[in-house]
């Protein structure tokens, strides 16, 4: 039980430490490569 609640605690850091590293990555491409969306 203890185990689970360690996982709990751990998932939700790791994907926004995962989801704002990706939103980092698309506005820094997005910066050097501009409209590169719109292909």
């Amino acid at each position: 039980m203890r185990d689970i609640k360690t996982y709990l605690s751990v998932a939700p850091v790791l994907t926004t430490i995962w989801f704002g590293s990706l939103a980092g990555l698309l506005i820094e491409i997005n910066r050097f490569f501009p409209d590169a969306l719109s292909f």
